[in-house]
């Protein structure tokens, strides 16, 4: 299946619309070097561990197939013989980053590697992403680690291939269980459910012990989402509707009713995936006044709901060939940095944060001994300006280094 056959479908629907306690520098964990092991060591970098906004100057980092086993001073570490040594020379290294909405084509998985994705969260389902994860995992595919939700559940017309259509409330238990059974834990829904359809899923759903995530559909609205519970909202769906203000979709946005929307938001444990960078580049199809209001509405979203304590994902929507895939994270990683947030926030919930919604936090997002392998080596320190990721020296995948063209 190859979801490039309708692109104009979801641009218009886009258009609607630590089980480990945290290393201390003061705290020797790493191994002893008489006992010491490993594949492959980073010598004198620079660690941002992304636990909190700190730098770990001048640190040797061990890792053995792919986990990290040893992290500590450079003078404290013996690097074992035998293992592949990377000569940091100062430079920094921090966790790989996730990108969060993507929808999945093979001749892709490379792109999102090379740019420094080594986990995606993949927004329809269909039977060779799972074909994917199992080469990925036997070593046969290059490929970040991926999580993938369901096909989309929807109202008519259908708008993409493999459609899970739910016309009928009585209809939504049998297309619930069909998901179940093919794998999927997390359902998608979509654009044009009815009420009584989507409540209907949502109850199947919980019988089994699913998520749903997906858009806020249109009959449906943001105020029963919240409180159904859906574990994620993509496009910030919805938001433009209950934030409405003079002039049309997001060119003014209600400031007296914005606080009530954050709160409920947070209130509700919904996390937002605002695909900024795509919207923005739809935008520059419209005159260029209409564009800059809307792109800067859609900022002081996103600036309000991050301050008002509501959880955030960055995610680019690529895939479907209007943004690329790979390098379009850093174009969403500005768009949130545009909004207001600190280098630090933006890389918290491109790597920590993602790895907490994925129910991963003991697995990835932090460099830490006994996290996986999954690192960025970059010149400039990324604490200072997410731009740094844009020139990778290179990518550690589950412990196998992969050096970039500079170095």
């Amino acid at each position: 299946m190859n979801h490039r056959a309708h692109p104009s479908a979801l641009l218009a629907a886009i258009t609607l619309l630590a089980a480990l306690r945290p290393f201390d520098a003061q705290t020797e964990q790493h191994s002893s070097p008489q006992f010491a092991t490993a594949d492959l060591a980073f010598v004198d970098v620079n660690v941002v561990p992304m636990d909190t906004r700190r730098v770990l100057r001048h640190q040797t980092v061990l890792i053995e197939g792919d986990r990290i086993t040893a992290l500590g001073p450079a003078d404290g570490i013996e690097v074992p013989a035998g293992a592949t040594i990377v000569e940091g020379n100062g430079r920094y290294l921090m966790p790989g980053l996730a990108d969060m909405h993507v929808h999945l084509d093979r001749e892709d998985l490379r792109a999102y590697v090379d740019h420094g994705i080594t986990t995606v969260r993949n927004m329809w389902g269909f039977p060779d992403v799972q074909a994917m994860q199992r080469e990925i995992a036997a070593g046969e595919l290059l490929g970040p680690t991926i999580h993938s939700i369901s096909p989309g559940l929807d109202g008519t017309p259908p708008k993409w291939p493999l459609t899970q259509l739910v016309l009928e409330p009585s209809h939504a238990d049998s297309v619930v269980g069909v998901q179940y059974d093919s794998g999927w834990r997390t359902l998608k829904l979509y654009q044009d459910l009815h009420r009584d359809v989507y409540d209907a899923i949502i109850a199947a759903a919980r019988t089994r012990g699913m998520d749903y995530v997906g858009h806020v559909p249109t009959r449906v609205g943001l105020t029963h989402v919240l409180d159904s519970g859906q574990r994620s909202i993509e496009h910030l769906g919805g938001y433009a509707n209950e934030l409405g203000g003079a002039g049309g979709w997001w060119m003014s946005i209600n400031e007296d009713r914005l606080p009530f929307v954050v709160a409920h938001t947070r209130q509700a444990g919904t996390w937002n995936c605002p695909t900024m960078a795509i919207f923005a580049e739809i935008a520059k199809r419209r005159p260029r006044d209409v564009a800059d209001r809307q792109i800067a509405n859609r900022r002081r979203v996103v600036k309000a709901l991050h301050h008002g304590g509501a959880q955030l994902l960055i995610g680019t929507d690529s895939g479907i060939d209007i943004v690329a895939p790979g390098s379009s994270i850093h174009d969403e990683l500005a768009e949130f940095a545009a909004a207001g947030l600190s280098p630090y926030e933006v890389l918290r919930i491109a790597t920590v944060e993602a790895a907490e919604f994925l129910g991963h936090a003991d697995e990835f997002g932090t460099v830490e001994v006994g996290r996986r392998a999954d690192l960025l080596l970059v010149d400039t320190n990324p604490l200072d300006d997410v731009a740094a990721l844009r020139g990778l020296r290179g990518v550690v995948l589950r412990g196998t280094w992969r050096p970039g063209p500079a170095q």
